[in-house]
């Protein structure tokens, strides 16, 4: 049994909450930001590639068309990225609730046996 103040034991648990929560925002903050320096080192090599094979520096319409595109092609990068972050944000959740559930059923296992009550189901 913890003999600890409630009240002080709901403070330390909000504190590590918020301090999980600023570290998995930083990280996904870097995530997204590695992918967004990666997309556009690959926007530079293709306009590159595409100037070297026609031999000449893209127009200003061609620059325009290539950067809409370069931007159809950033949204569909990113968009993976969330849904890969969101889907691990999904496991780690449910990784958590399934150790609360087997620590909460613990704890009600110990306060029966206690009681000298059997524990239900």
């Amino acid at each position: 049994m913890d003999w600890e103040d409630p009240a002080v034991k709901r403070e330390r648990i909000r504190r590590n909450m918020d301090q999980r929560l600023a570290r998995g925002i930083e990280e996904i903050n870097q995530r997204m930001q590695r992918v967004e320096r990666r997309w556009e080192a690959e926007e530079q090599g293709r306009r590159l590639e595409w100037e070297a094979l026609a031999g000449r520096l893209m127009t200003a319409e061609e620059k325009h068309h290539h950067y809409n595109d370069g931007l159809l092609r950033k949204m569909a990068v990113m968009t993976n990225e969330q849904i890969n972050i969101l889907r691990e944000f999904s496991e780690e959740m449910q990784h958590h609730f399934e150790e609360n559930q087997a620590e909460m059923r613990a704890n009600r296992e110990a306060t029966l046996k206690m009681l000298d009550r059997p524990a239900p189901g």
